[in-house]
C-alpha cells in the first residue's frame, strides 16, 4: 500500500536557509537580522526597479516621514514637559519644521490647527503656539 505523507514541508529562511521552526505560517525569515540583510541585498541588485514615489522604500518618503516624526516628538515633549506659554521660536529652536504636517483641523473660535499625527498646533500672530493632542488617534 502507498503511504500518504501528511507532514508539511519544512519552510526555510530566505536569507540563511535555516529551518523556520514554530511561529506564523507566513514567516519568511528566521529573525530580523536575516530579514534586513535580505532586503538590503535586494535593494542593491542591478536592474531592480526604482520604488514608487509613495512607497515606504523611497528615500524621499523616508525623509519626509522622519521630519513628521521629529515634529510630533517636539510637540509632544513641549506639551508634556514645558508649561504654557509655548512660543514658535522655542519649537523652531528644537528643529521644528513648519512646512510639514499630516492634516489640518479648524477649531471653531480658535482657528486652524495643523497636526503631526496626533499632536496639533495653532500659531497666533504674537508667536504663541497652542498645542492640542487629539485623543482619538494612537501613534506607534
Amino acid at each position: 500500500m502507498n503511504e500518504i505523507n501528511s507532514e508539511k514541508p519544512i519552510k526555510t529562511c530566505l536569507e540563511c536557509g535555516d529551518p523556520l521552526g514554530p511561529g506564523r505560517e507566513d514567516r519568511k525569515f528566521c529573525n530580523d537580522i536575516c530579514r534586513t540583510a535580505y532586503n538590503n541585498r535586494r535593494r542593491k541588485e542591478p536592474g531592480r526597479e526604482k520604488p514608487d514615489k509613495t512607497s515606504s522604500e523611497n528615500p524621499a518618503f523616508q525623509q519626509v516621514y522622519q521630519i513628521l516624526v521629529k515634529n510630533r516628538e517636539i510637540l509632544m515633549l513641549h506639551d508634556y514637559y514645558k508649561e504654557e506659554p509655548y512660543f514658535l521660536r522655542d519649537l523652531q529652536g528644537h528643529g521644528f519644521n513648519l512646512k510639514y504636517f499630516t492634516s489640518e483641523y479648524t477649531l471653531e473660535g480658535t482657528g486652524i490647527f495643523k497636526f503631526c499625527f496626533d499632536y496639533g498646533y495653532h500659531i497666533k500672530e504674537s508667536g504663541r503656539v497652542y498645542i492640542l493632542k487629539r485623543p482619538d488617534e494612537i501613534f506607534c
